[in-house]
């Protein structure tokens, strides 16, 4: 285990590499930027690091070797083929195809949950208006589930275009 620091003016980096290679490659990275120091330390490793290092390697898309695929949604379809075949080893070593069932639910819901927020987190980055009001995005009021068109006995009834709307206001 290798750990690099970079001390800066305003901050200090540290990054921890398992390849000697890759530990080297960062420190001549973080010495092109002008730091005050930079520090190569071997055999420093945290347990925290290990795990969270480890949870990458697996799991992370950016780390892991999935990462060459160069299509995300090829990618994201990868990690399901191998969420799906944990799923079928894990039920075949407790030896019951209701444990499938179970596992491949939870699969199903963690995956989601985790699509649904990165997808959130990715618009919030690029669109934050989007989280608006429609009417605080638009400066004017169109809601998709409410007509502004109301009639009585057959004839339109004209409504004030300054107004708001909204079943409560």
């Amino acid at each position: 285990m290798y750990r690099i620091k970079a001390y800066f003016k305003n901050q200090v980096i540290v990054r921890y590499f398992l390849d000697q290679y890759e530990a080297i490659d960062f420190r001549d990275t973080a010495d092109a930027h002008y730091p005050l120091k930079v520090t190569f330390e071997k055999g420093v490793y945290p347990v925290r690091t290990f795990v969270v290092n480890s949870w990458n390697v697996v799991m992370d898309h950016n780390k892991n070797p999935l990462r060459h695929i160069p299509d995300l949604n090829t990618r994201h379809m990868v990690m399901q083929v191998l969420a799906w075949m944990w799923c079928i080893v894990f039920s075949s070593y407790f030896g019951s195809m209701w444990m499938f069932g179970i596992t491949a639910i939870a699969h199903v819901i963690v995956l989601a949950a985790i699509a649904i927020t990165v997808g959130t987190f990715a618009v919030a980055k690029k669109r934050p208006n989007f989280f608006l009001r429609l009417e605080q995005r638009t400066n004017g009021y169109h809601t998709p589930s409410r007509t502004r068109y109301l009639y009585h006995e057959g004839k339109r009834i004209e409504l004030d275009p300054n107004d708001p709307g909204g079943e409560h206001e």
